[in-house]
């Protein structure tokens, strides 16, 4: 470095002149004062050296080439300042920082469009993707294009860097937007490819999830208890056949039971919102042993006297019947060792179920019981009737209870037995009727006998599968 005091060399490192003293002055980082600085500084050197100049004829010429060489650094010296400065105002004014406060005061004014550019920029210079493209899709929301707003909102949840608070933010929004439009098919896909578990458990109502089943395809030698599965609100139908289902096909309620044979299950869940899942598939060989049919002791026929039909199946089975022609199965009536048959016409069709729900082949069994008395259930009825009559249980034939209870009480056949050790009887339960017509039992039975009317109490025993006489003769017979 050169001394502009007395033109000598300074060396490095040192502060002052080694010959006049001069202090060395280190140039700033630019500011107006440090050029005015700087200005006045050369200045002065140079009059400096004009002076010594005038005064050492004789060294003039070297005088003059050191203040050239002197002028020449600070000219460069100033130059650089001015150029750093206009590069670190021209950055600055390109910065992200600068183009985000720029777009928020645009934004705040309403002005979207000059928005939009400004948050391109501060995009394009490295700013926070996540907070400028929420930004971003703001304007065009604001300016109604829709589509450029749904895109921004995409780019934001494909962000792999996003924060969890801008991702569930994101989804928020695009949910809401498909809600209004009741666009519940772009939800469901939406929701579909989304990686994020809390996400999807949110809007889990939304979503229609292939169904699942409890038992995967393949050879089975027990019966399937086949369960289809759902986690979310909706329908599941299902077919049998391999073909697919729809919302016209069977729907599942109840675990379906496959016993021997072979099933092709095919299964599709409908959300509450009428989206449709893919398809569920699975095969199932199911082989197993059924059991024997049910045994009646009661063969078809005609009958002429009260009967108990009697029901025996495997050990380990249960036996359910019907009564109005349709196929027994394990939602039918169970058979529990009580069952008389019925007067006039009756069909019956019993069938045993293991413990593995396998069902055997059906037993039929038709029937005609019609009674050799003088007496009909209708006769037995009034006996009854007339009992309660004459006791005060009731106010008339009707059954009313008395005038300030809008009740009645009513009397109703249940079916017609043999009492061992006592005869024939036709058997009535007792209930009490509402005005609205509901019916409740009040758990008394009365047994009116079948030839000469007499009325007893009675109840059902349970160690005989009967009813059996409960009180002395209430009301003596005709």
């Amino acid at each position: 470095m050169i001394c502009p005091e007395c033109g000598r060399e300074i060396p490095e490192g040192h502060l002052y002149c080694d010959f006049c003293g001069q202090e060395v002055q280190i140039v700033p980082d630019f500011e107006p004062e440090v050029e005015n600085s700087i200005t006045e500084s050369l200045s002065g050197v140079a009059e400096t050296l004009t002076e010594k100049n005038t005064e050492e004829p004789g060294g003039g010429h070297e005088k003059q080439k050191n203040l050239f060489v002197l002028s020449l650094g600070c000219v460069f010296v100033l130059a650089l300042i001015i150029l750093v400065a206009y590069f670190s105002v021209t950055a600055y004014f390109r910065s992200s920082d600068y183009q985000i406060k720029t777009a928020i005061a645009q934004i705040e004014e309403g002005n979207y469009e000059a928005a939009l550019t400004s948050l391109e920029s501060a995009l394009d210079s490295g700013g926070d993707y996540e907070d400028i493209k929420m930004e971003i899709a703001v304007c065009y929301r604001e300016l109604g294009d829709e589509q450029s707003y749904v895109e921004s909102l995409y780019d934001l949840v494909g962000y792999e860097q996003i924060s969890q608070e801008k991702l569930q933010q994101a989804y928020s929004q695009i949910i809401a937007f498909y809600e209004e439009r009741e666009q519940y098919e772009q939800i469901n896909t939406l929701l579909q490819n989304c990686q994020e578990a809390s996400i999807q458990e949110k809007y889990s109502h939304y979503m229609a999830n292939m169904p699942e089943f409890n038992y995967v395809g393949g050879a089975y030698n027990e019966v399937i208890p086949l369960k289809i599965l759902s986690n979310t609100n909706g329908h599941i139908y299902y077919t049998m056949d391999g073909s697919n289902p729809d919302r016209y096909s069977r729907e599942y309620i109840s675990p379906i039971f496959l016993e021997s044979g072979e099933y092709e299950i095919t299964a599709v869940f409908i959300n509450e919102y009428g989206i449709k899942s893919p398809y569920a598939k699975a095969v199932y060989q199911v082989d197993v042993s059924a059991p024997f049919a049910p045994e009646v002791d009661a063969y078809s026929g005609d009958f002429y006297t009260p009967q108990m039909l009697h029901v025996e199946a495997e050990e380990g089975c249960q036996i359910y019947y019907t009564t109005d022609g349709s196929e027994p199965d394990g939602l039918s009536d169970m058979y529990n060792g009580f069952l008389p048959m019925p007067l006039g016409d009756s069909s019956f069709k019993f069938v045993a179920i293991d413990e593995n729900g396998v069902t055997s082949e059906i037993t039929v069994r038709n029937y005609h019981l019609e009674l050799i008395s003088d007496y009909s259930k209708e006769d037995a009825q009034n006996v009854v009737l007339y009992y309660m009559l004459e006791t005060g249980r009731i106010a008339d034939l009707y059954g009313t209870i008395s005038a300030e209870d809008p009740r009645r009480m009513a009397y109703v056949f249940a079916c017609c037995v043999n009492i061992e050790e006592e005869g024939d009887f036709y058997i009535f339960s007792e209930y009490i009727e509402n005005p609205d017509g509901r019916r409740e039992k009040t758990g008394s039975y009365y047994a009116v006998g079948i030839y000469n009317l007499p009325l007893y109490g009675t109840h059902f025993d349970m160690r005989t599968s009967n009813f059996a006489l409960s009180t002395e003769l209430l009301r003596q017979g005709i």
